[in-house]
């Protein structure tokens, strides 16, 4: 059959949901991508419903709406089930769950076909490479490799694992730390070179979700204040002293929302001046055994496994270490300007000769 495509995310969600489901750890981008989807269009309706407008046609939008997403899957010649799947919002790259790279050529004359407008595709290495070629070859569009990945998943709890570390502990954000969410946020989307409409907003809802953790250890107290604490003066004397030391954050990893019982771990980071030390390496595992154990207040129902997302050029020995399982690998390409023959330069003729002969007579001075 080919591919079949629609608005209709309801639609969508019974024909290709099992699919995405049954490999749930392969496709936490599309399943992400969906659910994303589908909170946009209720909160839409809400707010329709609340003023009082009709609900707007799907496939169909103001110049206020946004692009449309669409959605697709891949129904094989011999009509059994879907054996791939495609969520496209124009504006973030084309995402793609299936490994024949057939499907991906198909799927770059279906979307010419549709006009629809591609600046990038994050897809299995080989589908997302049979894209590429296939998109260049109709749009003139160049091709540029943006990230390679690994895809791991742990579906338990690691209890075995033991990995000699910093001493720290981790906690969920809080209100007071959106200013530090919004200032890491940015750095890690200009190291990543990712866009990033809204550090602040986005902090914002990591924060109200819980799905934004850090990993903080105790405080170095001051030569200053390591000298009040030998004062006879009480009041001069630290309060940390006598009590627990205070914590600053130094790492910072963030988690998707729960999806067919799924977690993905989507960002980690941490500061320049505080890498090297094992802080993001403490705190992936520290999560992930929270969330596996049901620790993890941002999780509205049972979580059955644990996604991560690294480079390529992380040493698979890393994901090993923390008890991850390699499932797959990922390619993300760009897509540059349209380009096309170069302009013909327009003939400028024989250059004009200079005038020759004697040079004239300078005139004599007076004495």
């Amino acid at each position: 059959m080919g591919w079949c495509t629609t608005f209709d995310l309801d639609q969508f969600t019974a024909a290709a949901g099992g699919y995405l489901r049954s490999r749930a750890a392969e496709n936490t981008l599309l399943l992400s991508a969906a659910q994303a989807a589908k909170d946009a269009k209720d909160a839409q309706d809400e707010q329709a419903a609340r003023a009082g407008w009709r609900t707007r046609v799907a496939g169909q939008r103001s110049e206020a709406a946004g692009p449309v997403v669409l959605f697709g899957w891949w129904e094989p010649p011999d009509g059994g089930e879907p054996r791939g799947a495609f969520v496209h919002d124009p504006s973030v790259p084309l995402l793609i769950a299936g490994k024949a790279p057939e499907m991906g050529a198909a799927l770059a004359a279906t979307l010419a076909k549709m006009g629809r407008q591609v600046f990038g595709v994050d897809a299995p290495t080989e589908v997302a490479d049979a894209f590429a070629a296939a998109w260049s070859q109709r749009a003139g569009a160049t091709v540029r490799g943006h990230r390679n990945c690994r895809v791991y998943r742990l579906a338990g709890a690691p209890l075995g694992v033991e990995m000699p570390g910093p001493a720290g502990r981790l906690r969920c954000a809080t209100a007071g730390d959106r200013a530090l969410l919004a200032d890491w946020l940015t750095a890690f989307a200009a190291e990543a070179a990712e866009r990033l409409s809204s550090a602040s907003d986005l902090a914002a809802d990591l924060v109200n979700d819980g799905r934004a953790v850090l990993w903080e250890v105790p405080q170095r107290p001051s030569r200053l204040r390591d000298a009040a604490h030998h004062l006879a003066i009480p009041h001069h004397r630290d309060p940390a002293q006598f009590g627990e030391p205070a914590h600053q954050p130094v790492a910072l990893v963030t988690l998707t929302p729960p999806v067919a019982g799924t977690v993905r771990i989507s960002i980690v980071y941490t500061p320049p001046e505080r890498r090297h030390s094992g802080y993001a390496t403490a705190l992936t595992l520290a999560v992930s055994r929270a969330v596996l154990a049901g620790a993890w207040p941002g999780a509205s129902g049972p979580v059955n496994e644990v996604v991560m997302i690294t480079d390529k050029n992380r040493s698979d020995r890393w994901g090993g270490r923390l008890g991850y399982q390699l499932v797959g690998e990922r390619a993300v390409l760009r897509f540059g300007q349209v380009t096309g023959p170069m302009p013909k330069a327009h003939p400028t003729g024989a250059m004009p000769r200079l005038p020759t002969g004697p040079l004239p007579r300078l005139p004599r001075l007076r004495r």
